[in-house]
């Protein structure tokens, strides 16, 4: 009797502490938690629960992570950073040694790490709790960039690791975020909450990342109640689906928040007729906007800014400039201005629903004023294969720019559209050189004083909105799916949305 008490007692224990690990269904592969290495958005994603960087973006704003203070000082072009009390997974305290050695080994052994390359000099240790950042340029958009960029990593683990981007980092990946790893298998990686980080879960025992193959699958797993959250956008019929049928999906729960991503039409300007004014704003002004609203994203979406920036970015964005319109006489105006020969061209887009939704209405309206169009569907890997080789007319892509609108600086300016060994040096994957955005990105580039860079940025949006580097469609909402049927108290933040920090930190099992 005894036995068979204790037994029972043993199996409920295990059964609770099962119970309070959220499940959560992402896409993709995970073949490596390199955090200098990322080959997927799984990858990605974990990646940022297992390794902190020294500032980070929270509601829009740059504040510290693993750093408690800092000071910028401009003649000696330095950052001077004090470190939080701050320990590694395996329980050794992080220090400025591990700090410096995490941004000099992204200079000495050239990992692919964008800006850090350009404009970083080199790391020194003050004291234990003391590093100095020394730069060959230092700006506003470097100190926005460069600290948010590299995760920092123990010394002793990675000192002697020779090839570091042929490193997988499977087997135990130490870092200091709020999750540790636990454990692998083709199908989950699991990870355990981090007890000593001050952020920490104060309910849930950890998270297992279920790897699923496609978004159906993940949508069915949520319904069933295997998963709790799924790590993408849902499908917005289905949003529409589960907020008009709610008893049809007890338990479920859609979030909609603000979004940061600026669906475009992206130009290769190096070739023609993408590099002619007249016919980028021939495309302008061919596009029936309300309707890719309403048909492709079911209203979940906002119109976009003719300067680009959305409004999530409000400390810098003109609500003034208005939206992108539907005139098609105006658009054929332009296009008989426009070198424009009659020739097909092809737009590459994504293999996602929304994005080949949208290039099938592009295609239908550019044909209304006699441009020729073929769709090129690609999977996620290949479109950026040729996006990187600048291998395409026209393409279907999101600027990123909600949270950090400085990043149209590697988007747009000439320097960043350099082809270096057949491949695009920076972001800049549509070759956009026009000397007046440049003017002004130089200006952001440089400039520290608050009002002067707001000023710089109104005039960046006038600039876009009058050379149309891109043609600014929508900006889809972020439209999240989460249950609650094994979890409770999940917060809804408007600019980072459901799956937060915080959402982890006080998520209370049922």
């Amino acid at each position: 009797m005894k036995k068979s008490l204790a037994f029972v007692l043993s199996l409920l224990v295990s059964v609770a502490a099962i119970a309070s690990y959220l499940n959560v269904a992402m896409i993709g592969e995970v073949r490596s938690l390199n955090p200098y290495f990322v080959s997927s958005s799984a990858e990605r994603q974990l990646i940022g629960y297992l390794y902190e960087t020294l500032l980070t973006t929270q509601g829009g704003m740059t504040v510290g992570a693993i750093a408690e203070s800092w000071e910028v000082s401009i003649p000696e072009r330095s950052m001077t950073v004090t470190l939080k009390e701050r320990a590694f997974h395996d329980g050794t305290p992080l220090t400025a040694e591990d700090v410096a050695f995490s941004f000099n080994m992204t200079v000495e052994k050239r990992l692919p790490m964008g800006p850090l390359l350009a404009w970083f000099a080199g790391a020194e240790v003050i004291n234990e709790h003391t590093v100095k950042l020394n730069f060959r340029v230092l700006n506003s958009s470097v100190i926005d960039m460069i600290p948010v960029a590299i995760p920092i990593i123990p010394k002793a683990r990675w000192k002697d690791v020779e090839r570091p981007m042929e490193f997988s980092n499977l087997e135990d990946p130490v870092g200091t975020g709020t999750f540790k790893f636990s454990r692998s298998t083709p199908q989950t990686v699991t990870f355990d909450a981090f007890d000593k980080h001050p952020d920490a879960p104060e309910y849930i025992s950890g998270i297992v990342f279920h790897l699923v193959q496609d978004q159906t699958m993940g949508f069915l797993g949520l319904v069933r109640g295997d998963y709790d959250y799924i790590a993408w956008d849902l499908d917005p019929v289905l949003a529409t689906q589960i907020l008009q049928t709610p008893s049809r999906y007890p338990d479920m729960n859609v979030a909609i928040t603000e979004g940061i991503n600026v669906t475009s039409v992206m130009f290769n300007h190096r070739r023609e007729p993408m590099n002619d004014l007249n016919f980028r704003k021939a495309i302008q002004y061919a596009v029936n906007y309300p309707e890719i609203i309403e048909r492709v994203y079911q209203g979940y979406a906002s119109e976009a800014s003719l300067g680009m920036i959305p409004s999530t970015a409000e400390y810098v964005y003109d609500g003034s400039l208005g939206a992108p319109v539907l005139d098609v006489d105006l658009a054929r105006h332009y296009l008989e201005q426009s070198d424009y020969d009659g020739r097909k061209l092809r737009i590459l887009v994504s293999s996602t629903k929304e994005q080949m939704e949208v290039a099938e209405y592009l295609k239908l309206y550019l044909g209304r004023i006699g441009i020729e169009i073929e769709v090129d569907v690609l999977g996620h890997e290949a479109v950026t294969s040729r996006l990187q080789s600048a291998d395409f007319d026209m393409a279907i892509t999101g600027y990123t720019i909600g949270a950090q609108p400085s990043m149209l600086f590697y988007h747009m300016h000439t320097s960043r559209g350099e082809i270096e060994d057949g491949r695009v040096a920076g972001y800049n994957y549509g070759g956009i050189s026009i000397p007046e955005i440049d003017a002004v990105l130089n200006r952001i580039w440089m400039s520290f004083e608050e009002t002067a860079l707001k000023q710089a940025f109104v005039d960046l949006q006038r600039m876009i909105a009058e050379f149309v580097p891109a043609v600014p469609i929508c900006v889809p909402n972020r439209v999240q799916a989460y249950s609650t049927k094994r979890f409770t108290n999940w917060q809804i933040s408007d600019v980072d949305g459901v799956f937060t920090s915080e959402t982890l930190r006080v998520l209370q099992p049922k």
